[in-house]
């Protein structure tokens, strides 16, 4: 246990050894974070934990998991969390995806809701809306990437250390590889999901940053149309990752719609 009230430990699940964070106590919820939130415990997570036990793992091939050479495709993760799932051992767990741990999520949901409680899609990759353009991340130099994502820089500069050390150099330059090989092509989206969410049957919750310059809100009305009986939620004066950008805020409408009867 941390200081923080969180426990560290390395897993070997579905082929790969994985960080994972855990800590608070009640309803298990699983974390699925964005292609840059790996292996950190943040103030979100912190106040999702007074309510849930929460599980964060960092995905196959970012954070310090181990990046297994199976690993070429989101259906590849879609396939590791099912037998993560087996290993946390709980009959449900509410589920949480950021970005591309929304994709994640929302494919995962699609071939397993009845292991699924709740499920929020937070600002998610994963589907194209025809006539919406979405800038290409790796193009962009690192302060362009700030300015797309967070809809206040100094947020960025709050979190991610400006002078990173050699071992986490080393993590942000494979997470970017990682990336790369799940989702330059087609771009950060698989072609067949719009067309799957309808198989999603478990109460959904889009949450969405008002201010989101890499998926605009085109984007989250989309995932709301095409999954059965979506809410959605819109927070303003956030961009692209709302529970960094308003890390309270985040929580309370998260946690009102998890514990909602």
């Amino acid at each position: 246990m941390t200081s923080n009230g969180y426990v560290e430990e390395l897993r070997q699940v579905g082929g790969a050894r994985v960080q994972l964070l855990r800590g608070g106590q009640g309803p298990p919820l699983l974390f699925l974070h964005g292609a840059a939130g790996a292996g950190m415990w943040l103030p979100f997570l912190e106040g999702l934990a007074r309510r849930f036990a929460v599980y964060a793992p960092a995905h196959p091939g970012f954070g310090r998991s181990e990046d297994p050479e199976w690993l070429d495709a989101i259906d590849d993760l879609v396939h590791f969390y099912l037998d993560f799932l087996d290993e946390l051992g709980h009959p449900k767990v509410h589920l949480v995806g950021l970005s591309l741990g929304g994709w994640i999520a929302a494919e995962l949901a699609t071939v397993c809701s009845h292991r699924i409680g709740r499920l929020v899609l937070v600002d998610a990759a994963g589907i194209r809306v025809d006539g919406v353009n979405v800038p290409d991340l790796f193009l962009m130099s690192p302060d362009e990437a700030v300015r797309t994502i967070f809809a206040d820089p100094a947020t960025a500069a709050a979190i991610y250390p400006p002078n990173p050390t050699t071992e986490e150099l080393e993590i942000i330059l494979r997470q970017r590889a990682t990336l790369a090989r799940l989702a330059w092509n087609p771009y950060l989206h698989n072609p067949k999901l719009l067309r799957r969410l309808h198989r999603i049957r478990v109460p959904t919750l889009v949450v969405w940053g008002q201010e989101d310059r890499l998926f605009p809100l085109e984007h989250a009305r989309a995932f709301q149309q095409a999954i059965p009986g979506a809410a959605l939620a819109v927070l303003p004066g956030c961009g692209h990752v709302p529970p960094l950008d308003r890390p309270e805020d985040f929580v309370r409408t998260v946690t009102g719609f998890l514990e909602e009867a």
